[in-house]
């Protein structure tokens, strides 16, 4: 919901771009450029001059009938390409060209001049009452969208305000668990929450990044997300010349599958970062991925000094189980070998949404 709220104030539910529709007619697009009304007399003259040509060009093969019919076309082109103004630049020089040229021309001497005035009124009302209707039509419709605008950026200050909430719970929480571990003497206790505190933290920045990435509603790019998240867990676990690595491929899933493969990730490489190396140590610890017959599969290997029984490394506590959970939630299969030469993970999604 944040994620798809952060996105409405640009776009709506269906992604169409508000202010571009707004600034859709050229006058609004060549706004800092040409000046309004210099646009707006450029597209109304032009309009109009290219479609009486065109009418003279027929006149020969359908004389002085209907001589007004391609007035009323550039009155809507032009109010749809620059607004009213230019429509009512449309009409009047289409209708004072048309008249010269061809009403009162050897076209139109045939025909009673009552006649040829009649049908020049007739024809500047019923233009007269088109442009009227453009004009109107066009302004409820822009009515309609400013008010969407208006009420996109209301849910827009509102998700900003989730986010700042949710941001200060995540920290109010993670500030209480740490606190407890501080005051801690057990020390598998204290470790136990300073895990918890870690994983706190990792859902927290895979909550904070899910509403500055992905392109479209409600999808996330791994890439950015994943290795973003693999760069804060380096500078903040690593030690010695111990190194992460991150080569995702470039793909976008939803929210809830970034928010999973960042957990599993997180599980994974801080494991490595704490236990495959010792205090001082080098070495290297690598994320990638790999699309298989639409699916994803995620590799998370590091050249340590692998899982040994009974170390904390070994992968069956809590951070085995949270893997296997979400690994799971997103139907995947988690596959783990380990050597002398070091630990890696394999999860394999069968199809990514």
């Amino acid at each position: 919901m944040i994620v798809f709220a952060n996105r409405l104030g640009k776009i709506d539910a269906k992604g169409v771009d508000i202010k571009k529709i707004l600034r859709s007619r050229l006058p609004e697009r060549l706004a800092g450029r040409l000046p309004s009304p210099l646009v707006e007399l450029a597209v109304g003259v032009t309009v109009a001059g290219i479609f009486v040509l065109l009418r003279v060009a027929m006149t020969p093969l359908t004389g002085d009938r209907a001589p007004y019919a391609f007035v009323f076309l550039s009155i809507v082109i032009a109010s749809v390409i620059a607004g009213w103004r230019s429509g009512l630049l449309a009409l009047l020089i289409g209708q004072g060209l048309v008249w010269t040229l061809i009403a009162e021309g050897a076209f139109g001497a045939a025909n009673p001049q009552n006649a040829r005035l009649g049908g020049l009124i007739i024809a500047t009302i019923s233009q007269a009452i088109i442009l009227f209707i453009i004009t109107l039509y066009q302004r409820e419709v822009e009515k309609g969208l400013r008010e969407r605008e208006r009420r996109l950026d209301l849910i827009d200050q509102a998700r900003r305000e989730i986010d700042h909430r949710t941001k200060n719970n995540f920290q109010t929480v993670l500030s209480l668990v740490q606190l407890q571990a501080s005051r801690e003497k057990d020390a598998s206790v204290q470790g136990a929450l300073t895990k918890v505190a870690d994983r706190i933290a990792a859902i927290s920045v895979a909550t904070e990044r899910l509403t500055m990435l992905g392109d479209e509603l409600g999808t996330v790019r791994l890439r950015d997300h994943l290795c973003e998240l693999c760069a804060q867990l380096e500078r903040g676990l690593a030690r010695g010349e111990v190194t992460v690595e991150c080569d995702m491929a470039d793909v976008t899933a939803s929210a809830d599958t970034a928010i999973h493969l960042a957990i599993i990730v997180n599980e994974l490489v801080t494991n490595a970062l704490k236990h495959a190396f010792g205090d001082g140590g080098t070495g290297r610890v690598q994320v990638s991925s790999r699309m298989i017959d639409g699916g994803l599969e995620i590799e998370v290997s590091d050249n340590g000094s692998g899982m040994k029984k009974k170390s904390p490394s070994a992968g069956t506590g809590l951070g085995r189980t949270l893997v296997e959970n979400f690994a799971r939630h997103l139907n995947a299969s988690h596959e783990t070998v380990s050597t002398d030469g070091g630990t890696t993970h394999r999860i394999l999604i069968p199809q990514l949404h």
